[in-house]
């Protein structure tokens, strides 16, 4: 079983996400100064953030979740793993109820 955040191949596998905005961007000469980023569970944000800072170190990234769902941010406040409750948003991918700990880290 692969989880769909917390996996070293997942978020390579993100990582292409990144890659593929900053080369479109970069091919037509454009600097990306912030780059603004879903956070589920925190393997996009995590894959997208290796490849961004390799390939445009100067640019920001920015993690943005639903308000009722801000584990992340609890998280990173609190300087460990948050657990809450599964949030009620329409946004099913920023229904995680914590983030990983590869992602985390």
């Amino acid at each position: 079983f692969i989880p769909p955040y917390d996996h070293k191949y997942v978020i390579a596998g993100q990582g292409t996400v990144g890659k593929e905005i900053i080369d479109d961007l970069q091919s037509e000469s454009i600097t990306l100064d912030y780059l603004f980023v879903c956070v589920g569970g925190g393997g996009l944000i995590s894959g997208i953030s290796l490849s961004a800072k390799a390939l445009s170190p100067n640019t920001k990234i920015i993690g943005v979740e639903p308000e009722a769902g801000n584990d992340a941010q609890q998280s990173l406040q609190q300087g460990k793993i948050v657990h809450i409750e599964t949030p009620h948003t329409i946004a099913d991918g920023a229904q995680t109820q914590h983030l990983g700990n590869l992602t985390f880290a």
